[in-house]
């Protein structure tokens, strides 16, 4: 496939045409005459149309083909095999190519091989030499059969057996497909010197081709040839005819203006000769059945490789620019931006001091602001032990038995602490009856003070524990039940 602008040029013993593929379509197709005159047309061409790569479609009896089954290697080993039987097959040019074309039935591992060659350097070489000199690279060299195939494709001629038949400026093309893979072809160069009738020739050779393919076992004495007549220039709708059921042919025909609708080829440009046809078709030729040398390779390689560093280099290029146009954009953007955000600040200074003015400016209040600052820091006091208070009165109140003597209220250490100093009255001496009115206080209050204190009772009417000293006088002493209860915050 040749996806860019290309040279496309055919050549045949007759004469040659040229033109330029762009974009999906043939520009300035010309016909060439032959020799020296043709050789300077090409060049002023070429001139025209400098850095263009060079598409080459030979037409010319100086070919063979050959189909074999090959083993079965990939890379290297494939290249060396299939080079080594095309130096066997065609030893007297290098223009050669192997076209694979898919496995071979059967238990071995082979591969089918089309070997082709173009046996006549000479008739190419001229043309090379004027594109040698102009600098211009080869994109491929194809025999004019190998078009075949695209043609197939594009009018579904892909299933089974068929014969393409052309009328070309050298002869009667016919060309054997199978399946839409070329199998044989052969030009025949029809003088029209048997019959008066130039049809008559035609239908002589495509018989004799008939028995050919018989000869070589592609095609049974009995199956019935399907025969297509590609037909531009609409010269051949006679030789249907001439071809009947009865004979082994199953005759078609593509006229000339199907050809024109399904190639999208310009009318103007069949009018006269049929090569435009097979120069549209140059565009689809496939790799495969490309006959340049290896050194025409490299050189084609080499080329592309140049003009993709120069492409890559000029990407970087202009990305390196595209990023410094940005970041010169940006850096100019953040300038302003800064600018504007000076100026703001600028302004809301100038307002706060004017508003701040009256007050005896912005330092004035910045010091107020730090010493209220500093006092909210200062720790809270404890708020006043009232509700404490007024709990313990209303649960003495509760207790009838119960005196209290002194109220306590420290808030320094840990926490908060209140002291319930008193005693039980009246007291019969029954420290028993005492210790539980203590215990009910202090249970009373502990249920008043909602769990918020920790109330414990650190001493009882009678107090055994041996911190504990005892006082009194014998005979004529009074005894009494003191207490004392302590309740401190929870922490």
């Amino acid at each position: 496939m040749i996806p860019r602008s290309r040279v496309l040029l055919y050549l045949s013993a007759a004469g040659a045409s040229c033109a330029l593929y762009r974009r999906g379509a043939l520009l300035d197709v010309r016909s060439l005459p032959g020799g020296e005159e043709g050789w300077e047309a090409f060049n002023d061409f070429l001139l025209r149309h400098p850095d263009t790569a060079i598409a080459i479609a030979v037409d010319t009896v100086d070919e063979v083909y050959r189909l074999e089954a090959l083993p079965r290697v990939h890379g290297a080993d494939r290249r060396e095999m299939t080079e080594r039987r095309l130096r066997q097959l065609v030893h007297q040019s290098p223009y050669r190519a192997a076209l694979r074309q898919g496995k071979v039935a059967g238990p071995t591992a082979h591969e089918r091989y089309l070997l082709m060659g173009l046996t006549n350097a000479e008739l190419i070489r001229p043309w090379l030499d004027i594109a040698h000199l102009r600098a211009a690279h080869l994109a491929g060299i194809w025999l004019l059969p190998a078009l075949t195939i695209p043609l197939a494709r594009r009018f579904d001629l892909v299933q089974g057996r068929l014969l393409l038949v052309s009328e070309q400026t050298g002869g009667l093309r016919l060309s054997y497909l199978d399946d839409g893979e070329l199998r044989f072809s052969r030009l025949a160069p029809v003088d029209g010197t048997g019959y008066d009738d130039a049809l008559r020739n035609y239908a002589e050779e495509i018989e004799r081709t008939r028995q050919s393919l018989v000869g070589q076992r592609l095609l049974t004495r009995s199956e019935p040839l399907r025969t297509v007549l590609v037909d531009p220039l609409n010269t051949l709708d006679g030789l249907h005819a001439l071809l009947p059921e009865s004979s082994g042919f199953r005759c078609e025909r593509v006229p000339r203006a199907t050809l024109i609708d399904t190639l999208g080829l310009p009318p103007s440009l069949l009018a006269e000769s049929s090569d435009a046809l097979y120069l549209r078709l140059l565009a689809s030729a496939p790799a495969g059945a490309n006959l340049m040398t290896a050194e025409q390779h490299a050189l084609t390689r080499a080329h592309w490789l140049r003009r993709g560093l120069h492409l890559a280099t000029g990407v970087w290029l202009g990305l390196t620019l595209g990023a410094a146009v940005v970041l010169a954009l940006d850096a100019w953007r953040l300038q302003r931006a800064t600018a504007a955000q000076m100026a703001e600040e600028t302004a809301h200074r100038a307002r706060e001091a004017a508003v701040l003015d009256p007050a005896g400016g912005v330092d004035a209040v910045r010091a107020r602001l730090r010493a209220v600052d500093a006092w909210r820091a200062l720790p809270r006091p404890e708020p006043p032990p009232t509700a404490l208070f007024r709990a313990t009165a209303d649960t003495v109140r509760l207790h009838p038995r119960i005196r209290a003597q002194r109220l306590d209220w420290n808030d320094a250490g840990a926490g908060a602490l209140l002291t319930v100093e008193g005693e039980v009255t009246p007291f019969d001496g029954d420290f028993q009856l005492a210790h539980d009115h203590v215990r009910e206080f202090a249970e009373t209050l502990r249920t008043r003070l909602a769990g918020s204190h920790q109330v414990v009772v650190t001493l009882w009417p009678l107090d055994a524990s041996p911190q504990q000293t005892q006082e009194g006088e014998f005979g004529h002493s009074t005894v009494n039940a003191r207490f004392r209860i302590e309740a401190k915050t929870k922490p």
